[in-house]
């Protein structure tokens, strides 16, 4: 069964009060004040069980202008508009005021109640006030919505208007309650006993009790202690409802009207926002660049500035691109409708709907700015989900489902409408922008082909230094799939942990050679005692950046074995050593890196390296001060293999 709210709109005392009552039986007016007065200050709320039997809930709005903000409090959450007007007044100041605000929040649908009727002279006076109001009325939402005249003292034509809500209603569509929970909050007290209450209309999703929600802007989570619709305790509200939550571990004190229940880590607060703006024919003058309004969004309200991003002046009527700056958060979604009113004197002056809730702060007049915009503006699901994507580059995918305020069915459909177009590419639980992994693949390969020129000698260069050329934070998991996919091209090759262009062997010149030679007789001869890395420049003349590369060509033809990254050892006697370490555990089931030391003839300095390198390789294994063997079948085959 669906839910819908259905609110009030019109001037002050044209009879918004009396009529909710007539058609429910409730006063919605509860403060003392307010029945002091005969006038409506805060927001009122009632049942409505319609005549085909569903409970609709009942918003009825203050009309007295000094109380605006309160009616943009309640009036962003209705499906149906009851727009009263008093037979006996006609259009007033705050009918036009509250049918330009339900215009900028694109409320759809509407009924127009003439009220007072029993005051009116006879039937010609009331066709003549009809007439004047459907020529206030044309060219809105308003314009072919049903008329019905009644009296709320006397009864007369609330039989029609009741069936004629009855059916409206019945044509509206569902709300999501797939969706992550949304709730604004529009109340908050206390009840002895009970704690912390607040009340709102739930917009997208469901509450139930016992559930944790994330209080925003507060940045807090709390426990549902019990929810209520209209009075009655339920295990579970949806989408469309008039709900009261009871929270636990929350202060009175620390909520206000503005602040939104929401599944947790769904919903941001934001202090930019970036939307389209119309501003009103009935503005009394242009909007400049900079200039300060009064921003309503939902419950919530803030100062801000409008910064005009493709014009330098906005004219009544008119319509921009703008980037919101707030001095307060505010809780915003793309698709999200908010008004503004002057700074003062305020008076509504505009509105719009919300493109982006968590933009970058923009520079004016910047055409990808503009761009990027106009196609959020075209209300195509997969636009904001692609932005996103393509702005942070990298997006887990639970974050992307939490974060977008889809239902997990349409997100599901549109990321298989990105994934099928190659636009984003799915990588373990982690979504990556397509031309992202296009540019980061083309810097790997420039990369290497870099390196190649500058060492000509060198095999490769290790994946962890390869890395360094992408972005910091860029996943291993996203590494790593970009050098299985040009392995898989066949642009680059992988050698344990060295990456090279595929096909790429060094190739050495004459004097590279001979430099190569006399470094092979270093390592020869020098035994269990090899020249470091210093000295071997030292001892062929050359610089140690050079050594360095034609000692990792040697390491790379299997000449010699690095030890460390000032030690190499030539072949033949590494695998001596390795054969001495075999026959060591014949005989004794431990080694100490002294024993093995006088065993070589050879210092601590050279000896360790040379441990944790069979360590590496697993052929021993480190227990305190000794090393065990890794596998008791250790062989003289994978000793010669260097295995």
């Amino acid at each position: 069964m669906s839910h819908v709210i259905i609110g009030t709109a019109g001037h002050v005392d044209h009879g918004k009060t009396a009529l909710i009552k007539a058609l429910t039986g409730e006063d919605t007016d509860r403060l003392r004040e307010e029945k002091e007065r005969g006038i409506s200050i805060e927001l009122g709320f009632a049942p409505f069980r319609l005549p085909g039997g569903r409970l609709a809930g009942v918003i009825d709005v203050p009309g007295h202008e000094r109380f605006i903000h309160n009616m943009l409090a309640g009036i962003g959450g209705i499906d149906l508009v009851l727009l009263v007007v008093d037979v006996s007044e006609g259009v007033m100041p705050q009918t036009r005021e509250h049918v330009e605000i339900m215009e900028l929040l694109k409320i759809a649908r509407g009924i127009v109640v003439l009220a007072k009727v029993d005051l009116a002279e006879d039937e010609e006076w009331l066709d003549l006030v009809e007439e004047e109001v459907r020529e206030a009325l044309a060219g809105t939402f308003l314009a072919d919505a049903p008329y019905h005249r009644v009296s709320s003292l006397t009864g007369q034509g609330l039989d029609g208007l009741l069936a004629e809500i009855d059916r409206m209603t019945k044509e509206l569509p569902e709300r999501d309650v797939k969706a992550p929970l949304r709730l604004p909050v529009d109340r908050v007290f206390t009840i002895t006993g009970f704690g912390t209450i607040v009340t709102g209309t739930l917009l997208a999703g469901r509450v139930t009790t016992g559930m944790n929600v994330e209080i925003l802007p507060l940045g807090k989570q709390a426990r549902v202690r019990s929810v209520q619709v209209h009075g009655t305790t339920v295990e579970e509200a949806v989408a469309g409802q008039r709900v009261a939550v009871n929270l636990a571990g929350v202060e009175k004190e620390t909520l206000e009207r503005g602040s939104v229940l929401a599944a947790p880590g769904s919903l941001s607060d934001t202090l930019l926002i970036d939307a389209r703006l119309h501003l009103l024919k009935s503005a009394p003058k242009a909007v400049k660049n900079q200039t300060r309004v009064h921003v309503f969004l939902g419950t919530g309200r803030s100062v801000g500035r409008i910064v005009l991003l493709d014009c330098d002046e906005l004219s009544p009527g008119g319509k921009a691109l703008v980037q919101i700056r707030l001095e307060h958060r505010l809780v915003a979604q793309a698709g999200d409708r908010y008004i503004i009113r002057s700074y003062s004197p305020m008076t509504t002056i505009g509105g719009g709907v919300v493109l982006d809730a968590r933009p970058p702060r923009h520079k004016r007049h910047r055409e990808d700015v503009r761009q990027r915009l106009l196609d959020l503006e075209k209300g195509d699901p997969a636009v904001p989900v692609l932005q996103r994507i393509r702005r942070e580059e990298v997006v887990a995918e639970p974050v992307l489902a939490r974060q977008s305020g889809l239902a997990p069915e349409a997100l599901k459909q549109v990321l298989e409408r990105l994934l099928t177009s190659g636009q984003a590419t799915r990588i373990g639980d982690l979504l990556a922008d397509g031309a992202a992994l296009g540019r980061w693949r083309d810097k790997l390969v420039a990369t290497l082909e870099s390196f190649h020129r500058s060492n000509p000698l060198v095999p490769g260069i290790s994946r962890a230094e390869l890395k360094n050329v992408l972005p910091k934070a860029l996943p291993s998991k996203i590494y790593d799939s970009l050098l299985a996919g040009l392995t898989a091209e066949g642009r680059v090759s992988v050698r344990e942990d060295l990456v090279a262009l595929a096909g790429f062997e060094p190739s050495p010149g004459p004097e590279e050679a001979r430099l190569l030679e006399k470094i092979r007789g270093f390592y020869r001869d020098g035994g269990f005692t090899p020249p470091t890395l210093r000295e071997v420049a030292d001892l062929a003349g050359i610089r140690q950046p050079l050594a360095e590369m034609l000692v990792a060509y040697l390491s790379w033809r299997g000449e010699v074995v690095r030890l460390d990254d000032q030690l190499a050892i030539h072949r033949d006697h590494f695998h001596q050593a390795g054969e001495l370490l075999r026959e060591h555990f014949k005989v004794h089931k431990t080694l100490q890196a002294g024993e093995f030391r006088d065993r070589l003839g050879t210092s601590r300095k050279f000896v360790l390296p040379l441990l944790e390198t069979f360590d590496r390789m697993k052929w021993t294994r480190r227990l305190g001060d000794e090393r065990v063997p890794w596998r008791l079948d250790l062989d003289s085959r994978e000793v010669e293999n260097g295995e």
